[in-house]
C-alpha cells in the first residue's frame, strides 16, 4: 500500500529551491520525525496528512503574497518549525506558530531580493538579449517575448550571467556571485534553472508557430 510518507522523506534534505538563502542547519531525520510526532503521536499516516494540508496552506500563503518560489518558501517554514521543536521550542498551536514563521521568512525573503536587484543594477546588461542565439536564428523573436516572461529579477540575472565582456566569465560570474552574496555554484545552479526556463518556453513558442 502506498505510503503518504514516502514523498515526505524526500524532503529530510536541503532544499535547493531558494540557493541565495544561507543556511547553518540541516533538516535531520529526528527533526523530521519530532514533527510529525507533533501533528499525532498515535497514527504516523494521520501526521503525514495534517503535514501535507499543512505544507498545502503554507504555500497557498506565500503564493498569495507574491513569493516568487512558494513551494520552497513553505518547505524552509517546516524545516525551521521543525528545527524549533527539535530543540525543545513548545508550540501550542502549530498552525499559528507556522503562519508566524511565515510571515517572518517572508519578510527576510523581500529583503533579499530588494538586495539583489540592486546588486545586480550594478552591473550593465547588454544592449542585444541574445546570449543563446545567433543574430538569424529563427527562434530569436521567440526568445525575446519569453525573456519578457521572467521575473525582472531573474531577467536581470541571466542578462548578466551572460554578458559579453572582456573580463572573462569566470572572473565576471565570481563578482556577479559575490555581489548577490551566494556562491559561485548555487550562482551556476540558478542561472541553468533560468536557462532552461528560457529553452522550455521558446521550444513550446517555436511549436505554436509550427502548429506542430
Amino acid at each position: 500500500m502506498f505510503s503518504l510518507l514516502q514523498p515526505l522523506h524526500r524532503r529530510v534534505e536541503v532544499l535547493d529551491g531558494l540557493p541565495s538563502r544561507k543556511r547553518e542547519w540541516v533538516l535531520t531525520q529526528a527533526a523530521f520525525d519530532a514533527l510529525l510526532t507533533l501533528l499525532d503521536a498515535g497514527d504516523r499516516e494521520q501526521a503525514a496528512e495534517q503535514y501535507e494540508r499543512l505544507r498545502r496552506k503554507l504555500e497557498k500563503f506565500f503564493e498569495w503574497r507574491g513569493a516568487e518560489n512558494p513551494s520552497a518558501e513553505a518547505d524552509e517554514t517546516l524545516n525551521r518549525v521543525a528545527r524549533k521543536v527539535i530543540e525543545g521550542e513548545s508550540i501550542r498551536d502549530l498552525n499559528n506558530y507556522c503562519l508566524g514563521v511565515a510571515r517572518l521568512l517572508l519578510k527576510e525573503s523581500f529583503k533579499q531580493k530588494a538586495r539583489q536587484q540592486r546588486a545586480l543594477a550594478q552591473f550593465p546588461q547588454p544592449s542585444r538579449a541574445e546570449p543563446f542565439f545567433d543574430e538569424a536564428d529563427a527562434r530569436l523573436e521567440c526568445f525575446e517575448t519569453c525573456l519578457q516572461q521572467l521575473t525582472a529579477e531573474n531577467r536581470e540575472l541571466i542578462m548578466a550571467y551572460y554578458q559579453d565582456e572582456k573580463r572573462t566569465h569566470i572572473e565576471q560570474r565570481k563578482e556577479l556571485a559575490t555581489a548577490l552574496g551566494i556562491p559561485l555554484n548555487a550562482l551556476r545552479i540558478r542561472a541553468h534553472r533560468i536557462r532552461a526556463q528560457l529553452e522550455e518556453c521558446v521550444r513550446e513558442c517555436l511549436a505554436r508557430q509550427t502548429g506542430s
